[in-house]
């Protein structure tokens, strides 16, 4: 099955660094299992070096707090009747709209969730219009209501924006000197006027901590003009094909080389669901040699721009029967559960929206 090897002092590192780069607070994401690394145990390596984790869901959240993870944790998309069960576990609720504002005031004081007010100031995704921060600043106070932040998104490093949500700090500074102002992401770090109080990151936190791995599950020695996979491709001389388990099910998909006998090979035909296959040249090979299918030269960024997909889907692509292992400072390994299995990432059973999703958070 293909592995992938997580460098938790790597994840560390990266925070560490943008932390002395910006010299604010941190907000690492960790939703979609941390980028595909494992939520539950970069929350726990990131003890004591992240400010706050970020994730999109309650149940992301909830299943932070049940496996002991006690650091502020924002929920990045709430509705109204989340709220208390929010509350209950501790967690911060972005508040986005006028309907989960409303149901905040709504609330009993003992049934508050602590919380940061969104705003959209051009990503048009979630968030209050930016123009509206007088109003919803006149609605805070008129309902005692006191947020923990004030944020927006950049949909890329954009000054207009910036200056946008200056704004908004501008003000929610004036009404509440102690909230929490944040704008910048990985993208946007070297954006100095975008730091305000604390930068929220999650490629940046993740870039070089992932190695995958594979195995080759067969050896073939075809010649020109014969086909290879699925499909009509054809090879254009005579060469060794060498057979990887892994397919698209597993995250695996062409465009990218892989490292093979110590050297980048292509891979040719098509991925199928289950392996790949990869042209080994007159490079030695046999079944049970390993291939590297991310990570050494295959970095992220490179794999992603020949795959014509972006970073983040390469990190979170690996999921399938592709394994997890973990490698501390230390130099000692912990092996992760199969990602098919019932863990951290499937906790709970159930997708945000289901309607029994609550019958899953006591």
């Amino acid at each position: 099955m293909p592995q992938a090897e997580i460098d938790l002092e790597k994840i560390r590192e990266n925070v560490r660094r943008v932390r002395a780069l910006c010299g604010v607070r941190v907000l690492v994401m960790v939703k979609a299992d941390a980028y595909g690394h494992g939520m539950t145990e970069v929350a726990r390596a990131l003890r004591g070096e992240a400010d706050i984790f970020g994730v999109a869901t309650l149940e992301e959240g909830a299943e932070l707090r049940r496996r002991g993870v006690r650091e502020p944790v924002l929920v990045a998309v709430c509705r109204g009747a989340d709220l208390p069960v929010c509350a209950a576990y501790g967690l911060t609720a972005a508040i986005a709209d006028g309907e989960a504002l409303k149901a905040l005031a709504s609330l009993p004081c003992g049934m508050r969730p602590s919380f940061h007010v969104k705003f959209d100031t051009g990503m048009h995704r979630l968030g209050f219009p930016w123009e509206d921060a007088g109003a919803v600043l006149s609605f805070l106070r008129s309902n005692a209501l006191d947020p923990d932040g004030a944020y927006s998104h950049f949909r890329a490093p954009d000054e207009v924006q910036n200056a946008r949500f200056a704004n908004v700090a501008r003000l929610f500074k004036a009404e509440y000197p102690n909230v929490l102002a944040h704008m910048a992401s990985s993208s946007s770090l070297g954006m100095t006027d975008a730091r305000y109080d604390m930068v929220r990151i999650g490629r940046a936190a993740y870039e070089g901590a992932m190695t995958v791995r594979s195995k080759v599950v067969a050896v073939r020695h075809v010649r020109r003009g014969d086909n290879v996979g699925y499909g009509d491709f054809l090879l254009a001389d005579d060469t060794t094909v060498a057979v990887v388990f892994g397919g698209y099910y597993d995250g695996m998909r062409a465009g990218a080389p892989v490292i093979l006998s110590g050297k980048e090979r292509p891979v040719i035909g098509s991925v199928c669901m289950d392996m790949f296959a990869v042209d080994a040249g007159d490079a030695p090979v046999a079944i049970g040699d390993e291939v590297i299918l991310l990570g050494g030269g295959l970095t992220e960024e490179r794999v992603a721009k020949e795959r014509g997909v972006s970073v983040h889907e390469v990190m979170t692509a690996w999921q399938g029967r592709c394994e997890r292992s973990y490698v501390d400072e230390r130099g000692s390994e912990k092996s992760g559960e199969c990602r098919r299995s019932r863990d951290e990432r499937r906790g709970t059973g159930v997708g945000f929206g289901s309607d029994n999703r609550r019958s899953h958070l006591p």
